[in-house]
């Protein structure tokens, strides 16, 4: 789950983003502070996922600049956003590599939107270094080990997860397995990702078309010339 550290001097708009966050999926804890080196502490000790930092704080020694690059020192991966009135702090804020900017007055939908979207990017990578895939199927979680798919396919514009003993159908675009499925998968046609430790052979149909057979399946999948180069390049370098 998703640890969220704010930083805002003005007490307002501070409640206003946590009460905005409250109403995110995925977010598992909120701290927040008006101060910005009980922020660095925090953080350092609690390696959240996302920092929203004000960047202009009254009275204090630090601004939220000087923050973000302590933070980032500790904690390479956390995705830093700006929360600020004033736009004109891309520059000098470049060295820190912020994920976005939400100007003042804040904009509920712009907020939700832009941390739903770093939601889903952990997500993906928490399924990248999975061994084990998890899909939704109506009112049903499955997980499935990575190991086990032989390749998944589109027909009839839903993607088929094969297994030796199962097969998954639903709604969802290869483009989304391609992000998380790892390095054993690789994309072979625009209807087919397969398992590159479960090929038995490749054979040459017609005019460069192929048809890839797996071990004990008797289902093929198809490898279009287009996406050969990359196959090739993985087994005859």
């Amino acid at each position: 789950m998703v640890k969220v550290l704010i930083l805002e001097d003005e007490e307002y708009n501070r409640e206003f983003i946590k009460q905005i966050l409250g109403e995110v999926k995925g977010i598992s804890e909120i701290f927040d502070t008006s101060n910005g080196n009980e922020a660095v502490t925090w953080a350092t000790e609690n390696h959240p996922h996302i920092a929203l930092l004000d960047i202009e704080l009254s009275n204090q020694t630090v601004n939220g600049l000087d923050v973000a690059r302590a933070i980032r020192e500790s904690i390479e991966d956390i995705y830093i956003i700006f929360v600020t009135g004033y736009s004109g702090y891309a520059v000098e804020s470049y060295d820190v590599h912020p994920y976005g900017y939400i100007l003042k007055p804040i904009k509920v939908v712009k907020l939700q939107e832009l941390i739903g979207e770093i939601i889903q990017r952990l997500e993906r990578n928490d399924q990248l270094m999975s061994d084990v895939l998890t899909v939704r199927m109506k009112d049903e979680i499955i997980h499935i080990n990575k190991q086990d798919i032989l390749f998944i396919e589109i027909v009839d514009h839903k993607s088929i997860i094969r297994t030796q003993e199962t097969a998954w159908e639903m709604r969802k675009g290869l483009a989304e397995f391609e992000a998380v499925l790892g390095s054993d998968f690789l994309r072979v046609h625009r209807s087919f990702i397969v398992n590159m430790t479960k090929i038995k052979k490749t054979r040459e149909t017609y005019d460069r078309a192929y048809e890839i057979e797996f071990w004990n399946y008797p289902k093929r999948a198809l490898m279009s010339r287009n996406y050969y180069p990359k196959y090739r390049e993985r087994f005859c370098p």
